[in-house]
Protein backbone atom coordinates (compact mmCIF):
# COMPACT_ATOMS: atom_id res chain seq x y z
CA UNK A 1 0.00 0.00 0.00
CA UNK A 2 2.79 2.41 0.93
CA UNK A 3 4.58 1.62 -2.33
CA UNK A 4 1.38 2.23 -4.31
CA UNK A 5 0.88 5.60 -2.62
CA UNK A 6 4.46 6.51 -3.41
CA UNK A 7 3.94 5.67 -7.08
CA UNK A 8 0.74 7.71 -7.15
CA UNK A 9 2.62 10.66 -5.68
CA UNK A 10 5.37 10.41 -8.27
CA UNK A 11 2.86 10.21 -11.11
CA UNK A 12 0.91 13.19 -9.76
CA UNK A 13 4.04 15.31 -9.50
CA UNK A 14 5.19 14.39 -13.02
CA UNK A 15 1.74 15.01 -14.48
CA UNK A 16 1.52 18.41 -12.80
CA UNK A 17 5.05 19.35 -13.84
CA UNK A 18 4.26 18.41 -17.44
CA UNK A 19 1.11 20.55 -17.45
CA UNK A 20 2.95 23.56 -16.03
CA UNK A 21 5.94 23.21 -18.36
CA UNK A 22 3.69 22.89 -21.42
CA UNK A 23 1.91 26.06 -20.34
CA UNK A 24 4.94 28.13 -19.29
CA UNK A 25 8.21 26.43 -20.32
CA UNK A 26 10.47 24.56 -17.90
CA UNK A 27 12.61 27.62 -17.11
CA UNK A 28 9.53 29.48 -15.84
CA UNK A 29 8.22 26.75 -13.52
CA UNK A 30 9.45 26.53 -9.93
CA UNK A 31 9.37 23.66 -7.48
CA UNK A 32 6.88 25.71 -5.44
CA UNK A 33 4.60 25.98 -8.48
CA UNK A 34 4.63 22.19 -8.85
CA UNK A 35 3.94 21.64 -5.14
CA UNK A 36 1.13 24.18 -5.04
CA UNK A 37 -0.68 22.87 -8.11
CA UNK A 38 -0.20 19.18 -7.35
CA UNK A 39 -1.13 19.50 -3.69
CA UNK A 40 1.97 17.45 -2.83
CA UNK A 41 4.12 18.79 -0.01
CA UNK A 42 7.61 20.08 -0.64
CA UNK A 43 8.98 17.40 1.67
CA UNK A 44 7.27 14.62 -0.23
CA UNK A 45 8.44 15.97 -3.58
CA UNK A 46 11.98 16.25 -2.23
CA UNK A 47 11.80 12.67 -0.94
CA UNK A 48 10.84 11.30 -4.37
CA UNK A 49 12.83 13.57 -6.68
CA UNK A 50 15.36 15.53 -4.65
CA UNK A 51 14.85 18.81 -6.52
CA UNK A 52 13.14 20.43 -9.48
CA UNK A 53 15.97 19.14 -11.66
CA UNK A 54 15.20 15.63 -10.43
CA UNK A 55 11.63 16.09 -11.66
CA UNK A 56 12.86 17.43 -15.00
CA UNK A 57 15.19 14.46 -15.44
CA UNK A 58 12.37 11.98 -14.79
CA UNK A 59 10.00 13.86 -17.08
CA UNK A 60 12.63 14.10 -19.81
CA UNK A 61 13.20 10.34 -19.73
CA UNK A 62 9.48 9.57 -19.56
CA UNK A 63 8.70 11.67 -22.63
CA UNK A 64 11.69 10.38 -24.59
CA UNK A 65 10.65 6.81 -23.88
CA UNK A 66 7.12 7.53 -25.07
CA UNK A 67 8.36 9.24 -28.23
CA UNK A 68 11.13 6.84 -29.20
CA UNK A 69 9.04 3.88 -28.06
CA UNK A 70 6.31 4.81 -30.54
CA UNK A 71 8.90 5.05 -33.30
CA UNK A 72 10.52 1.74 -32.34
CA UNK A 73 7.14 0.02 -32.32
CA UNK A 74 6.37 1.32 -35.81
CA UNK A 75 9.73 0.11 -37.13
CA UNK A 76 9.92 -3.31 -35.51
CA UNK A 77 6.23 -4.03 -36.05
CA UNK A 78 6.28 -3.30 -39.77
CA UNK A 79 5.68 -6.34 -41.95
CA UNK A 80 7.49 -5.66 -45.21
CA UNK A 81 10.68 -4.23 -46.66
CA UNK A 82 12.86 -3.07 -43.73
CA UNK A 83 13.76 0.08 -45.68
CA UNK A 84 10.07 0.96 -45.59
CA UNK A 85 10.01 0.13 -41.88
CA UNK A 86 12.39 2.97 -41.08
CA UNK A 87 10.26 5.28 -43.18
CA UNK A 88 7.26 4.22 -41.10
CA UNK A 89 9.30 5.20 -38.05
CA UNK A 90 9.45 8.72 -39.48
CA UNK A 91 5.68 8.63 -39.95
CA UNK A 92 5.25 7.60 -36.32
CA UNK A 93 7.53 10.47 -35.24
CA UNK A 94 5.45 13.02 -37.15
CA UNK A 95 2.14 11.61 -35.95
CA UNK A 96 3.36 11.56 -32.34
CA UNK A 97 4.17 15.26 -32.61
CA UNK A 98 0.92 16.12 -34.33
CA UNK A 99 -1.09 14.39 -31.59
CA UNK A 100 -0.04 17.12 -29.11
CA UNK A 101 2.13 19.79 -30.69
CA UNK A 102 2.52 21.92 -27.56
CA UNK A 103 3.46 18.98 -25.36
CA UNK A 104 6.09 17.82 -27.85
CA UNK A 105 7.50 21.31 -28.24
CA UNK A 106 7.92 21.96 -24.52
CA UNK A 107 8.77 18.47 -23.24
CA UNK A 108 10.97 17.25 -26.09
CA UNK A 109 11.89 19.86 -28.71
CA UNK A 110 12.83 22.58 -26.21
CA UNK A 111 15.41 20.25 -24.69
CA UNK A 112 17.11 19.44 -28.01
CA UNK A 113 20.51 21.12 -28.08
CA UNK A 114 19.63 22.95 -24.87
CA UNK A 115 21.98 23.98 -22.09
CA UNK A 116 20.08 21.64 -19.77
CA UNK A 117 20.71 18.66 -22.05
CA UNK A 118 24.39 19.54 -22.38
CA UNK A 119 24.68 19.68 -18.60
CA UNK A 120 22.77 16.39 -18.23
CA UNK A 121 24.30 14.56 -21.16
CA UNK A 122 24.70 11.44 -19.03
CA UNK A 123 20.92 11.20 -18.62
CA UNK A 124 20.43 10.86 -22.35
CA UNK A 125 23.47 8.69 -23.08
CA UNK A 126 22.60 6.22 -20.33
CA UNK A 127 19.01 5.90 -21.51
CA UNK A 128 19.51 6.04 -25.29
CA UNK A 129 20.88 2.53 -25.78
CA UNK A 130 18.18 0.98 -23.64
CA UNK A 131 15.44 2.81 -25.55
CA UNK A 132 16.94 2.01 -28.95
CA UNK A 133 18.01 -1.58 -28.26
CA UNK A 134 14.83 -3.23 -29.66
CA UNK A 135 15.41 -1.49 -33.00
CA UNK A 136 19.08 -2.49 -33.03
CA UNK A 137 18.16 -6.11 -32.29
CA UNK A 138 15.54 -6.04 -35.06
CA UNK A 139 17.93 -4.46 -37.56
CA UNK A 140 20.94 -6.76 -37.10
CA UNK A 141 19.69 -9.70 -39.20
CA UNK A 142 18.56 -7.26 -41.90
CA UNK A 143 22.08 -5.80 -42.02
CA UNK A 144 23.52 -9.31 -42.27
CA UNK A 145 21.19 -10.27 -45.12
CA UNK A 146 21.70 -7.03 -47.04
CA UNK A 147 18.03 -6.06 -46.69
CA UNK A 148 19.14 -2.85 -44.95
CA UNK A 149 22.06 -0.73 -46.10
CA UNK A 150 24.92 -0.61 -43.63
CA UNK A 151 25.14 2.75 -41.84
CA UNK A 152 25.93 3.91 -38.31
CA UNK A 153 22.84 3.64 -36.04
CA UNK A 154 22.86 7.40 -35.54
CA UNK A 155 22.19 7.92 -39.25
CA UNK A 156 19.16 5.66 -39.12
CA UNK A 157 17.94 7.64 -36.12
CA UNK A 158 18.53 10.87 -38.03
CA UNK A 159 16.37 9.58 -40.88
CA UNK A 160 13.57 8.58 -38.52
CA UNK A 161 13.63 11.71 -36.38
CA UNK A 162 15.18 14.52 -38.40
CA UNK A 163 12.75 14.99 -41.30
CA UNK A 164 9.68 14.71 -39.05
CA UNK A 165 11.03 17.19 -36.51
CA UNK A 166 12.06 19.66 -39.24
CA UNK A 167 8.62 19.36 -40.78
CA UNK A 168 6.88 20.10 -37.49
CA UNK A 169 9.25 22.98 -36.73
CA UNK A 170 8.41 24.46 -40.13
CA UNK A 171 4.71 24.32 -39.24
CA UNK A 172 5.32 26.03 -35.89
CA UNK A 173 7.31 28.75 -37.65
CA UNK A 174 4.48 29.32 -40.14
CA UNK A 175 6.56 28.20 -43.12
CA UNK A 176 3.95 25.57 -44.01
CA UNK A 177 0.29 25.50 -43.04
CA UNK A 178 -0.34 21.81 -42.46
CA UNK A 179 2.52 19.40 -41.77
CA UNK A 180 0.23 16.37 -41.98
CA UNK A 181 -0.24 16.68 -45.75
CA UNK A 182 3.52 16.32 -46.28
CA UNK A 183 4.11 13.20 -44.17
CA UNK A 184 3.61 10.77 -47.06
CA UNK A 185 6.20 12.68 -49.10
CA UNK A 186 8.78 12.38 -46.33
CA UNK A 187 8.03 8.68 -45.86
CA UNK A 188 8.40 8.00 -49.59
CA UNK A 189 11.67 9.94 -49.70
CA UNK A 190 13.20 7.99 -46.82
CA UNK A 191 12.15 4.66 -48.34
CA UNK A 192 13.58 5.60 -51.74
CA UNK A 193 16.86 6.81 -50.21
CA UNK A 194 17.40 3.65 -48.20
CA UNK A 195 16.49 1.40 -51.12
CA UNK A 196 18.90 3.30 -53.37
CA UNK A 197 21.73 3.02 -50.86
CA UNK A 198 20.99 -0.69 -50.43
CA UNK A 199 21.23 -1.18 -54.20
CA UNK A 200 24.50 0.76 -54.36
CA UNK A 201 26.03 -1.32 -51.59
CA UNK A 202 24.82 -4.55 -53.21
CA UNK A 203 26.46 -3.50 -56.50
CA UNK A 204 29.69 -2.67 -54.67
CA UNK A 205 29.73 -6.09 -52.99
CA UNK A 206 29.06 -7.81 -56.31
CA UNK A 207 31.89 -5.87 -57.96
CA UNK A 208 34.25 -6.77 -55.13
CA UNK A 209 33.31 -10.45 -55.42
CA UNK A 210 33.91 -10.40 -59.19
CA UNK A 211 37.28 -8.74 -58.69
CA UNK A 212 38.26 -11.39 -56.17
Amino acid sequence: MKQARGQETREKVLETAAELIVAHGHANVSLRDICDQSGISNGSVFHHFGSKDGIIRELFLQERRRYLGAIAKAITGYDGDPCDAFAEGARAAAEFQLADVERFMHLIADFNDSEWLRENRDVWLNAALDIQQPVIDWAMPHFASGALPVMPPTLFQALSLGPAEFLMRSQRQGRIEDAAVHIDTIVAGISASLRHLRDVQAAQRAAADDAA
